[in-house]
């Protein structure tokens, strides 16, 4: 195990699969207790029993992140079993598939409420906790899509650019209170998220083949998102704040 987020406690959102489960991994690798809050009891239970086992400290909270009473409730656990939060990671994110003449207002308002409302709602209730912890790093999930305009999916490209501006407008707020907060922002990362993209899609394997051809070093892995996680969550980042960090393979040189 290595130290570079020794005694760190880390909250991570969407945690039971994909970055948000991988980050969970090296997080605890690297030295933190991680709290995993996921609606997946299944999977999030395993992971943070998967992860005390081989010697860390991880726990699974069931908290569905657009609510605010479970959110409530699922800090007050986290606290309890692991102490005051100085990381968050708020990662919990969908993608709805759909032109503007095709979206409900229902898949409209879900898109908003999922990936960006919840970052506002439990950065709320978690700011308080890292101020208490005396500062700490927010990191909010944002993508390339913040600054690529993909056709299939507007609800999700604007959602995500509304988390890259949010995130710059709190790093300007809570600065002072050593609290940094930056966004992270993948390129197409091979996931069950983007599995679930691709199976919306008319044609799944053109669409793939599409998105391989836009990165110039193709698709990535959840670990390559993870590690500049621990990065953004570790003091080597202790200058860094409101920047949207890029981990793309190449999509926005283009």
């Amino acid at each position: 195990m290595a130290d570079r987020l020794k005694g760190k406690v880390a909250i991570i959102t969407g945690a039971a699969r994909g970055i948000g489960a991988k980050s969970a991994e090296l997080f605890v690798r690297e030295g933190a207790s991680v709290a995993i809050w996921d609606l997946n009891q299944a999977k999030g239970q395993a992971l943070a029993d998967q992860l005390s086992a081989t010697g860390g400290r991880a726990v699974f909270c069931r908290c569905d992140v657009t609510d605010a009473a479970q959110i409530d409730t699922a800090a007050e656990a986290s606290v309890a079993a692991l102490g005051l939060p100085n990381v968050l990671f708020n990662n919990a994110a969908i993608v709805v598939v759909g032109g503007v003449e095709d979206l409900t207002e229902a898949e409209w308002d879900r898109q908003y409420a999922v990936n960006v409302k919840s970052i506002f709602l439990v950065s709320r209730r978690v700011i308080p906790l890292m101020r208490e912890a005396g500062g700490g790093s927010i990191i909010n999930m944002a993508s390339e899509s913040a600054f690529v305009g993909f056709p299939m999916h507007p609800a999700y490209c604007s959602s995500k650019a509304a988390v890259v501006h949010m995130t710059r407008s709190m790093a300007m707020r809570y600065a002072q209170e050593k609290i940094r907060v930056n966004s992270l922002c993948p390129g197409t990362i091979k996931t069950e998220l983007y599995d679930e993209f691709l199976s919306q899609q008319a044609d799944p394997e053109a669409v793939n083949a599409e998105i391989v051809r836009l990165h110039p070093l193709g698709l990535g892995a959840p670990e390559d998102i993870a590690w500049a996680a621990v990065y953004m969550a570790s003091d080597e980042s202790r200058y860094m704040t409101g920047t949207p960090l890029l981990v793309d393979g190449g999509i926005t040189a283009i």
